[in-house]
């Protein structure tokens, strides 16, 4: 039995993020409204990163693996990832620019980043599309958000088995400091009301996988100041804490901006952002 069918046999919603499946925590004492539980596609290991708890699926329901089949299905998913690795990845045929407003960011920022829909690949359909450049200008993956909030998944990665870079991994303009939002929404938000040295990590796990490599391109870039601004919630606080000493071994200055209780980056508005953005930009 696959991790998938694991969780929809036990009737459990899951989104797909990355190589993991996220779930509410299965912790009796956690209550927890923002799912935070990561569950290993392959293997079934979860860990909630917001209480800690940490559990193989398939032992937590009683189902005995195959560690032979496990095995086997590391070794496709590694295979898988290195096809997608040396694959040339352009604009699908018939890609039109997105040139509404979308959530609160206005068209302008979609346009320069380069948003837009398709009926071409399945996957993709009904959907808002970014492509994701590497820092030569050529596109890594694409991420697209459903249209539609309640949507599940809301957020797909292709090709399938593409690993995400930060984004953007390029900024615009000369700076000495950055500031690190965990959701693309997040980024667009910011990046809409003025700032223009933020950046997406894609969650904090998808970073801690190969930090050092996605941080260099802004070493070079200038950058010797991180500000971690993650969600204002318990699950953002405790990564922004994990992750500063990880961030600070790679030669960084490191500083955490602690949002108010449940709001996200992708939630402040004009005065809030200025006010950060004249903080960040002043240290």
């Amino acid at each position: 039995m696959s991790v998938e069918a694991l969780l929809i046999e036990k009737g459990i919603p899951f989104t797909s993020s990355g190589k993991d499946y996220l779930i509410k925590c299965l912790n009796p004492d956690h209550d927890d409204s923002n799912p935070s539980l990561r569950v290993d596609k392959i293997n079934g290991v979860a860990h909630c990163f917001a209480c800690g708890w940490k559990r193989n699926l398939f032992k937590h329901f009683g189902i005995i693996t195959n560690n032979a089949s496990i095995r086997v299905a590391k070794l496709k998913e590694k295979i898988k990832e290195l096809k997608v690795s040396m694959q040339e990845i352009v604009l699908p045929e018939g890609a039109t620019p997105y040139t509404q407003p979308f959530r609160g960011i206005s068209s302008a920022t979609l346009k320069h980043f380069e948003a837009f829909y398709t009926h071409s690949i399945e996957k993709l359909e009904d959907r808002i599309i970014f492509p994701l450049r590497d820092i030569t200008g050529k596109i890594s993956a694409f991420v697209g958000r459903h249209v539609l909030s309640e949507a599940n998944p809301k957020y797909v990665n292709y090709p399938s088995g593409v690993t995400l870079t930060t984004y953007p991994v390029k900024l615009e303009g000369i700076f000495t400091s950055m500031v690190i939002v965990e959701g693309m929404f997040d980024m667009l938000n910011c990046y809409d009301k003025g700032m223009r040295n933020v950046v997406s990590v894609f969650g904090t796990q998808s970073l801690k996988a190969g930090l050092h490599i996605k941080l260099m391109p802004y070493k070079v870039q200038g950058i010797t100041k991180i500000f971690i601004m993650f969600d204002g919630d318990k699950a953002g606080r405790e990564a922004a804490k994990e992750l500063k000493p990880l961030i600070e071994e790679q030669g960084f200055i490191v500083e955490i901006i602690d949002l108010p209780d449940d709001v996200d980056p992708g939630d402040l508005d004009d005065t809030a952002i200025s006010s950060i953005k004249e903080y960040t930009s002043g240290n």
